[in-house]
């Protein structure tokens, strides 16, 4: 479907709602989601990649006697007549079908309507939309040539210099009496510089991202891809030891995007959480609080509802070190309230849709560390001798189970609470649930990475292999 058809959209709906109530089934729900993206890539002052793209989809789930059906469609032939298509009426019988061979689970169920509506989010740019190609473009070149002006003599290319942004809609709606539509728009920009000297290269990424494009930099973006490139260059090793250790803030959001996963209810059920029957007792460091927050509008999973129309909502699920709980959908807080007696719990929100093609399934949305006081200069300065890590290499690898982990890294040395010299070709080595334990102080420079969010973090001691 083009974008020039979406005013079509609203009646795809209607006809599938028409086809559904004809269903003999117990009830039925439709997410419906079209966008439009557009990137552009400079290399060498000149467009290297230009792209534009709209597209639309739209899931059904039914349920039937317990079992759940689903499907999906990428592009509907849609009557201009307004009858209901061919294609529409097999996509609803392909749902229903696979609802027959499907396991029944009295845990399965839709959400109730809104009782009210959910609080409007800073999350759309109508000014994204007035911004020109034109403008657009600029934005790779200047990325470029701000990583370029860092140090034009070492900075020798910029590989990838990128501006990208997507508009959507989403549209939810169930037999329960639930329909809700939501808009959101996403701008971020991105830089890789590489600087060379003496026959060593070394390379230097950033990126940032907004709702709103006025709030992304792109100069400040490229300089600092420049800058952090050049910082790497001349790197040395050190001997192994155990070191106190600073994680910047995107390596400690990297880890903690790992520890998410022990948060999610389903794997605390299964057992394969550590944290399971640790509700309540103070696990992590003290000083350490860990939010997710489905409303909080500078991460980019802000929305009003989750991906099943359940009001998503902050949930605080540790403060001070305490476990207070873990993150539920639907589903996974009936579960939990069928073999728990008196106690009962409920959906947290966390019904994540990573794709039209797929069920939602339980997830985090902004997931973050909350910010402490001290500012990155500070806590080098308070370093007799550590390590600043930087980069760390392979950190998908890490068992989010047993935690354990070794890794390559890279950063900077740290010299009576001085940055001394670069180190390279160093791995660490340690457990991910006894890092948080370890957490001496949090930073001030907090920062969401796409949905996960940290400030820097001193780690007390890690095992570094070096020399």
């Amino acid at each position: 479907m083009g974008y020039e058809d979406m005013g079509d959209v609203d009646r795809i709906i209607d006809q599938t709602l028409t086809l559904l109530r004809k269903q003999s089934v117990d009830g039925y729900e439709i997410c419906s989601a079209e966008s439009s993206h557009f990137e552009v890539e400079s290399k060498d002052g000149k467009v290297d990649t230009l792209q534009a793209s709209r597209s639309w989809g739209m899931a059904i789930r039914i349920l039937n006697r317990g079992r759940i059906g689903f499907s999906y469609t990428t592009s509907p032939d849609v009557s201009s007549s307004g009858r209901s298509s061919k294609s529409l009426e097999r996509l609803i019988g392909d749902a229903v079908s696979s609802a027959e061979v499907t396991t029944s689970d009295p845990c399965f169920d839709f959400t109730p309507a809104l009782e009210k509506e959910p609080p409007i989010l800073a999350i759309f740019d109508p000014n994204l939309m007035q911004v020109s190609e034109k403008r657009k473009i600029e934005f790779a070149r200047e990325l470029e040539e701000a990583a370029r002006s860092v140090d034009p003599e070492r900075i020798k290319k910029v590989r990838k210099a990128s501006y990208q942004e997507a508009v959507s809609r989403t549209t939810l709606i169930n037999s329960n009496g639930l329909r809700f539509s939501y808009d959101a728009t996403f701008a971020s920009a991105s830089a890789m510089a590489i600087a060379e000297e003496f026959g060593e290269s070394e390379m230097g990424w950033e990126f940032d991202f907004s709702h709103f494009i006025d709030q992304i930099d792109v100069k400040k973006i490229g300089k600092e891809a420049g800058r952090r490139a050049l910082s790497r260059l001349g790197g040395k090793r050190i001997s192994s030891g155990t070191y106190p250790v600073i994680l910047e803030n995107h390596i400690a959001s990297e880890f903690l995007s790992l520890l998410a996963y022990a948060f999610l209810s389903e794997q605390v059920q299964k057992g394969k959480s550590v944290l399971k029957d640790k509700k309540g007792t103070i696990f992590f460091s003290p000083i350490l609080s860990i939010v997710d927050d489905g409303l909080f509008e500078i991460g980019s999973a802000a929305a009003p509802v989750d991906g099943e129309g359940m009001p998503t909502q902050r949930t605080p699920v540790v403060v001070k070190g305490e476990i207070l709980g873990y993150l539920y959908d639907r589903f996974w807080a009936n579960r939990e309230n069928l073999g728990s007696g008196t106690s009962r719990v409920s959906s947290t929100g966390n019904s994540q849709r990573h794709s039209l093609k797929a069920p939602p399934s339980l997830g985090t949305s902004n997931f973050f560390i909350e910010s402490g006081e001290s500012s990155l200069a500070s806590l080098v300065q308070c370093l007799n001798h550590g390590v600043l890590i930087e980069e760390v290499m392979g950190i998908h690898t890490v068992d989010p189970i047993s935690g354990d982990f070794s890794l390559g890294c890279s950063g900077q040395w740290i010299e009576k609470g001085e940055r001394a010299y670069p180190v390279k070709s160093i791995a660490m080595a340690g457990n991910l649930y006894q890092l948080f334990q370890k957490v001496a102080e949090v930073g001030s420079d907090f920062r969401f990475f796409g949905k996960i969010g940290s400030p820097c973090l001193l780690i007390e001691s890690l095992e570094i292999s070096g020399n």
